[in-house]
């Protein structure tokens, strides 16, 4: 039977207590201890408004450093020493204002073991803070290379082949945004250039990049979904290019190359579905252990229903197949962070036989877990196939989530080793309330704490048995 984890009680588990020999002065320290008969451990609260993504990374010395929003919604940075059991936190002037789901907090940690943190902004000021991993009381809110940092949206981290640090994030509004490379090199940040464009032929656009992969050669691989206009209907194609340096690209068959800013014209098409057809701008790539990448995204298929598609190259095109149908049509339309999308995932857990495993979610209703063969495209259900998995993840702790919320559900993120690249160490657990279109809840006689919700305990479970 799973232990119920209990939130700490603030009053004791994060009391303020002075840490020795000036370290972590400027900040808040305490120790703490995993609950009893397990190795997971609450190292914050954190608002339960909306859910939006909480930054974390561990140290290479196996500390986790987590970012999120505390429960009166401003940016906090926190880490943890398993091995002493310290917790120390630390927060900064930057204040959610509670709804809006874009407003993910992401970190990296350098080769210098210096924080790196960014998020809390949808179309804004840039949020960014950098101190070292050691004493959070040094974390400083700074600009980065003080340019084109007025309208920023979805931060990311990222490392290029050297392991210099990058970061990625969009300039402007959907529907006109042009995508950004900054890189962190002798103390300082550059301006590589600008990744994706903001117009093609046609007028404006928007890109919406999947997280970049990199394959065992160094490459580095992406897949975009484009947009015309802030309604996601307006989403029309999927496209892919591969780099090695983020300024020369290859985008087709016979070495056909491009420089950027990759428009939907430059870049490799994998699907062009056009407008009103249900694309949704949450496209996935992962590298099969052939080193062939392959692409995941979610359109209207069989009888205008969502579906989740599977690609691949095949050395001329690509070649798409749908692996699962909703068993009805959700619209996609609108704007704003919408709950319940159709999703697709590739998971972490390594299959023998060269099978990959996915996660298909067309609807909320219809989840399938699947098995995918990387060349043919063939899918079988994964539970038939599970004895033959390399890894089983342990069980995730269970997080009571209070009455009186607004569609409110449980939460997780992976934990890497540096925030980027490194292999993961763990879990991140915590509730929030679903997207809502980033408007403000409202209390109601169903849900009376909708408005005003209690904070979430967000707890770390560490990776074992790997």
């Amino acid at each position: 039977m799973m232990r119920q984890l209990r939130p700490l009680s603030v009053a004791v588990a994060f009391a303020i207590a002075a840490c020795g020999s000036g370290a972590q002065s400027a900040s808040n320290c305490a120790v703490i201890s995993p609950q009893s008969g397990s190795n997971t451990v609450t190292v914050g609260e954190t608002w339960a408004g909306v859910s939006t993504g909480a930054g974390s990374a561990t140290t290479r010395d196996g500390r986790l450093v987590v970012a999120y929003y505390d429960p009166e919604r401003y940016l906090t940075v926190a880490t943890y020493d398993p091995r002493s059991g310290k917790r120390c936190s630390q927060r900064l002037e930057s204040r959610f204002a509670g709804w809006d789901a874009h407003n993910a907090l992401v970190v990296a940690i350098d080769r210098n073991d210096q924080i790196h943190v960014s998020g809390n902004m949808h179309d804004s000021a840039l949020v960014y803070a950098r101190g070292p991993v050691n004493d959070l009381g040094k974390l400083r809110l700074l600009p980065m290379t003080g340019r084109n940092e007025k309208a920023v949206t979805y931060p990311r981290f990222m490392q290029d082949s050297r392991g210099n640090l990058l970061f990625l994030y969009r300039d402007g509004s959907s529907g006109n945004g042009i995508w950004r490379l900054n890189r962190w090199q002798d103390g300082q940040w550059q301006h590589l250039g600008a990744l994706f464009a903001n117009r093609d032929e046609k007028g404006p656009v928007s890109a919406y990049p999947s997280d970049f992969v990199q394959d065992s050669n160094g490459r580095f691989h992406v897949t975009v979904v484009w947009r015309r206009t802030p309604d996601v209907a307006t989403n029309f194609a999927v496209t892919y290019a591969s780099t090695t340096d983020f300024r020369s690209w290859w985008v087709g068959s016979g070495g056909k190359s491009a420089t950027g800013p990759l428009a939907p014209g430059t870049m490799q098409r994998v699907d062009a579905p056009g407008e009103g057809k249900g694309l949704v701008n949450n496209a996935k790539i992962a590298i099969a252990p052939s080193g062939q990448p392959l692409i995941l995204y979610t359109k209207y298929g069989e009888g205008g229903r969502n579906a989740v598609f599977v690609a691949r190259y095949d050395g001329r095109g690509w070649v798409s197949k749908s692996i699962a149908t909703a068993s009805k049509r959700n619209e996609i339309k609108g704007g704003g962070s919408i709950p319940d999308m159709p999703t697709a995932a590739f998971l972490d857990e390594e299959v023998r036989g060269g099978a990959m495993r996915v996660w298909a979610l067309p609807s909320r209703q219809d989840r399938k877990d699947l098995i995918l063969d990387p060349v043919s495209l063939k899918t079988a259900p994964w539970r038939s196939a599970a004895k033959d998995t390399v890894y089983t993840p342990a069980r995730p702790p269970a997080i009571a989530i209070p009455t009186g919320l607004d569609d409110a559900t449980r939460v997780s993120t992976t934990v890497r080793q540096n925030g980027v690249s490194g292999p993961a160490q763990g879990q991140l657990y915590w509730y929030a309330q679903k997207s809502n279109r980033d408007r403000a809840r409202t209390c109601t006689p169903k849900a009376p704490r909708a408005c005003n919700p209690p904070p979430s305990p967000l707890i770390w479970m560490p990776q074992t048995g790997r």
